[in-house]
């Protein structure tokens, strides 16, 4: 068996995503973390925003397509892109504009949190940057990274901030997860078959989702690889509005 064949390279391309999107809602009512209770058969779709903002504005095109409203976890201590920049701060409120929300994806290793306290603090720090960026409310949060110590922090909600790592996301809810760039625990197309989970958490990372079949490490290569491009591109146009010129 190839890697193509194990880690199922196929499965993570856009049109495969519409795809497993139309499957789900065969069985599943598409929900958020603010307005799943009381409903039978619901679906969470949850993105953490780890690499690429302008990949997660393709998959909210399509989602908002196939009418489907997720939220988009952002990352204020990305190495991959800067909340910041104009055109990331742009493209996410494009994202909000289709109809989704957004979530705050917390990095506890950044501050190292070893209690409830620290916690609540930095969460209510990140929270407030986020929605004065954004001018939207932040209502749910997941973690970065998770550690078993992290795990720990397991109660509903945090500074005001549904946990997605709660109790009852991880005990009373399915749960499938593309970390990575493959189906960490099982795939996502096997488990939307069997109907086995009532309710269902899908987390994904939208860089893994490509236009084409690649290996979790081509995509995460040209990720890097076009930001690093956009940069460079940048940089040059900066130059010659102020009239000046990229020696060399």
């Amino acid at each position: 068996m190839t890697d193509a064949e194990k880690y199922h390279y196929a499965d993570f391309t856009r049109e495969n995503y519409r795809k497993l999107l139309k499957l789900a809602a065969e069985k599943y009512r598409s929900c958020d973390f603010t307005n799943y209770d009381g409903v039978e058969n619901f679906i969470l779709y949850r993105h953490d925003i780890d690499f690429s903002v302008h990949s997660a504005f393709a998959i909210a095109k399509i989602e908002k397509e196939e009418n489907i409203a997720s939220t988009y976890f952002i990352h204020l201590h990305n190495e991959f892109y800067n909340v910041f920049e104009a055109e990331i701060t742009d493209l996410l409120k494009k994202i909000l504009a289709l109809g989704h929300k957004a979530g705050l994806h917390f990095d506890c290793h950044y501050y190292n949190v070893t209690s409830q306290n620290e916690l609540e603090e930095k969460l209510n720090f990140e929270k407030k940057i986020v929605e004065n960026l954004l001018g939207t409310d932040i209502r749910v949060f997941s973690f970065h990274n998770t550690t078993e110590e992290i795990l720990r922090f397991n109660e509903a909600s945090y500074a005001g901030m549904i946990n997605t790592y709660s109790r009852f996301f991880k005990e009373e809810t399915g749960y499938v997860s593309d970390s990575n760039g493959y189906w960490r625990f099982e795939r996502l197309e096997d488990v939307l078959k069997s109907g086995e989970n009532k309710n269902l958490q899908v987390l994904t990372h939208p860089a893994w989702w490509q236009d084409e079949v690649l290996s979790p490490r081509e995509r995460i290569w040209r990720c890097i690889d076009g930001r690093a491009d956009k940069t460079k591109q940048k940089y040059t146009e900066t130059l010659k509005q102020m009239g000046r010129e990229n020696i060399g």
